[in-house]
């Protein structure tokens, strides 16, 4: 549980800069994943992708609300 709480969490620290941040924690989520895949006794958790991609909808969502009240 930890572990989808770190992905959360990264992911949407950057996603609160914009698109940019967006594309960079997808980047970053993806590039994981694949490094997981690829490690002995390791494997793709799509888990942690779905931890990801909730990460990166609140942390996008929250930057669009924060630039609305500027």
């Amino acid at each position: 549980m930890k572990d989808k709480i770190l992905h959360f969490s990264v992911c949407c620290f950057f996603s609160l800069f914009g698109l940019y941040g967006v594309a960079f924690s997808a980047g970053l989520a993806l590039g994981k994943e694949y490094g997981d895949s690829k490690a002995t006794g390791n494997k793709w958790s799509w888990g942690d992708i779905l931890a990801d991609i909730i990460g990166v909808a609140v942390g996008f969502g929250l930057g669009k609300l924060y630039l609305m009240t500027l």
